[in-house]
């Protein structure tokens, strides 16, 4: 995992995940922000990237790429298999009030500036959010430039949607 940067008092950090064996391993265990961005190649790989997060206790997640809105979908199905194993397992009704919240964004910069300005919980606070990138192409350089925009106040644009500039 590699730190990019900060905006506010978040730390924002990246993680490519198909040159990265160990990425599970890296992420932060509570607390955190998942920005993730997946596009059509990169379906197979959300369900366990989806359970990973889960199982690090994500407490929000904000999804982006031409799959964003299939990779909330996952969180919020995950979610949902969560609480019908809690409740099986307790007898008790599960509160989802302490579940993670999901978003999808198609416009990338105004999913990123979410994810690093408005992103809150309020059970915990969170400094840190990881930028989770499934794609090929990979949008790390990108999100450093959003970094430095969003910090000398930039506001994402209302269009509908965004793509994000691709490293190569």
């Amino acid at each position: 995992m590699e730190f990019l940067g900060r905006v506010n008092k978040r730390k924002v950090y990246y993680v490519q995940i198909r040159n990265n064996s160990d990425w599970k391993s890296v992420i932060p265990k509570n607390d955190w922000v998942a920005f993730t961005i997946a596009n059509k190649e990169d379906e197979e790989l959300i369900p366990s990237v989806v359970k990973t997060c889960m199982d690090n206790n994500v407490s929000y997640t904000c999804s982006a790429g031409n799959l964003g809105h299939m990779t909330e979908q996952y969180f919020d199905e995950e979610i949902s298999w969560r609480a019908v194993d809690f409740e099986m397992q307790t007898k008790k009704e599960f509160d989802y009030e302490f579940s993670p919240v999901t978003t999808a964004h198609k416009n990338f910069g105004e999913g990123f500036w979410f994810a690093t300005t408005l992103a809150r919980d309020d059970n915990f606070e969170i400094d840190k959010v990881v930028c989770i990138d499934f794609t090929k192409r990979k949008v790390k350089k990108y999100l450093i430039e959003l970094i430095d925009k969003i910090n000398n106040s930039w506001l994402p644009s209302d269009e509908e949607i965004e793509f994000p500039e691709y490293d190569n």
